[in-house]
């Protein structure tokens, strides 16, 4: 498959099937919907619309759809009103991921995603053998070796019970279960089915309170097992690897999905922790690779789910490919001045908002004493920027930059200096008069920008200078 001359290749005729067993599915939710009383149920005729239009859709993918490989590139044309024809560069593929849905694993197809970094050029194969899918990716992803057995590699992480709390406790779990609730009371309308006031009705009227309170836990517990449900389903039999020299993801109980990262392509790590994980220690771990930026493809940078702190620092040095340590680093603290700038901030903010309400008041557009209400903010938002300060922090460790930064969303970023291809360092006039300085890092991965804000000017120069000497240009 190397060769310029390399014929069009179709789609597996197994995708015929796949649309003939949708069709067969969706039809019988349709008559139903028809036939089951004096008014057609049409959220089942939809349903059942929606299945064969998408059956329809995946015949016209395949009559249409064709593929080939060269030496040098990957093209793919598709489509029947509006064509497509897209081309990507071997050397420019940054992903090739496979996925398979339950009905296409009973086909044995598999979807084959070929990432450029920006999507506007990458597309999906959809509907090829699983050999065929096998052996496609590895010889289209960068790094990896055709004639190693794919289940070969040495494990990083494996799947552990552990994990499910981790990443299923939430506030927010209330709503996976009020969501379909909600959905299931309309859907049943048309049969004469009042969910709510059934429940009304066993309570002999209203709701009253103690109701409605055990309603909200019961359905936190719900939403709970819901959402553990749920990622067990997306996570079940997850194993991180490094085979030959990629970094391979593998999840997934009803699709599963194979993710490829190359070693030559990762230039870092980081880890993330919004504020209420902060204080249960736990964080998401991502990559840094080039050609997958904010505006790319950034979703395959996540390598492991939600975990605790300990365990992401434990792993980083095996995820990393020279094994290096850099988020175990003493970060260097920021001055003082940093801390008064966003204290600053935090009172003079609400204050500011409160004294333009009095304004109002004053002028009868506002009555009472709304305009105090900005100030019952100062108790939150000071606290907010001392955390905000004990969140900065930057230090150069070996081949690395790390710089820590945020309140909200503290991200701890980890970047090889060879990676970096320019500094920028920003004064506002407030900076200029404390002597602090904001310096910026452009790179080719990850979020192709990463700022150590309020630093001291001495602190900048020095953290210029021991890096310095490793910029050059990384092609991204």
């Amino acid at each position: 498959m190397t060769t310029a001359g390399e014929p069009w290749q179709r789609l597996d005729v197994r995708l015929v099937y796949q649309a003939l067993i949708r069709v067969a599915l969706s039809l019988p939710l349709g008559v139903v919907g028809v036939t089951v009383g004096d008014d057609p149920v049409w959220p089942l005729v939809a349903g059942s619309c929606a299945g064969v239009l998408g059956a329809l859709s995946t015949l016209v993918t395949w009559r249409t759809t064709r593929f080939r490989i060269t030496g040098e590139q990957v093209e793919m044309h598709t489509g029947w009103l509006a064509r497509r024809h897209r081309i990507v560069a071997r050397d420019r593929i940054r992903t090739v991921d496979v996925s398979a849905r339950l009905l296409q694993r009973v086909l044995r197809l598999r979807t084959v995603h070929i990432g450029s970094g920006d999507p506007g050029a990458s597309f999906d194969l959809n509907g090829l053998r699983e050999r065929q899918a096998a052996g496609l990716q590895l010889e289209l992803m960068p790094g990896a070796t055709p004639d190693r057995d794919p289940g070969e590699g040495t494990a990083i992480a494996r799947f552990r019970h552990a994990w499910i709390p981790l990443n299923v406790i939430s506030p927010w779990s209330v709503f996976a279960v009020a969501g379909p609730v909600f959905a299931l009371h309309w859907a049943l309308r048309p049969f004469g089915v009042d969910l709510f006031g059934a429940a009304r009705g066993l309570l002999g009227g209203p709701l009253p309170g103690w109701a409605v309170a055990v309603a909200l836990v019961v359905a936190y517990l719900a939403g709970t097992a819901v959402r553990a449900g749920a990622f067990i389903v997306e996570n079940w039999g997850f194993t991180l690897l490094r085979d030959g020299g990629a970094l391979v993801t593998r999840r997934g109980l009803l699709t599963t999905r194979t993710v490829q990262r190359a070693d030559r392509r990762i230039r870092g790590i980081a880890l993330d922790e919004p504020l209420l994980w902060r204080w249960l220690q736990l964080t998401r771990t991502r990559v840094l690779s080039t050609g997958q930026g904010a505006g790319g493809e950034a979703a395959v940078s996540d390598i492991l789910p939600r975990t605790r702190l300990a365990e992401a620092r434990e792993l980083a040095p095996r995820i990393l490919p020279d094994g290096a340590r850099p988020l175990e680093a003493v970060l260097r603290r920021h001055p003082r001045g940093a801390l008064t700038r966003r204290l600053g901030l935090a009172l003079y903010g609400p204050a500011l908002a409160s004294g333009a309400g009095l304004l109002f008041t004053l002028s009868g557009a506002i009555p009472g004493r709304w305009w105090l209400l900005p100030l019952a903010l100062i108790p939150v938002t000071v606290p907010l920027a001392v955390v905000a300060y004990r969140s900065l922090g930057h230090t150069v460790s070996g081949d690395y930059v790390v710089v820590r930064t945020g309140v909200f969303h503290r991200r701890t970023v980890a970047l090889q200096r060879r990676a970096v291809i320019g500094w920028t360092a920003s004064q506002s006039i407030f900076q200029r008069w404390g002597g602090r300085m904001t310096v910026g890092i452009p790179t080719g991965a990850g979020a192709r920008h990463y700022e150590a804000p309020d630093m001291s000017v001495r602190q900048a120069v020095t953290f210029l200078t021991e890096t310095a000497g490793a910029l050059g240009p990384e092609s991204p």
